[in-house]
């Protein structure tokens, strides 16, 4: 891995657990006879899911973009 600051280390190791918690989040990935729009409330928990995984993997590139360039 590249040359992480503490702290970044810290994040990065915090971030990977949440992935891990993320991973097996039943909301992640809709099943194949699943249809949008059939019903509101699921897709919002999808949605969420998806946004939160999103949110979760930018957050642990640009951390690991920030170590490589060594800021």
């Amino acid at each position: 891995m590249w040359r992480m600051t503490l702290k970044q280390r810290r994040r990065h190791s915090e971030l990977m657990v949440q992935f891990e918690k993320l991973k097996k989040d039943p909301y992640l990935e809709p099943p194949g006879d699943y249809e949008v729009g059939a019903d509101p409330e699921e897709d919002k928990k999808y949605e969420t899911a998806i946004s939160a995984m999103n949110a979760l993997l930018e957050e642990i590139h640009q951390l690991e973009e920030t170590a490589r360039e060594g800021t």
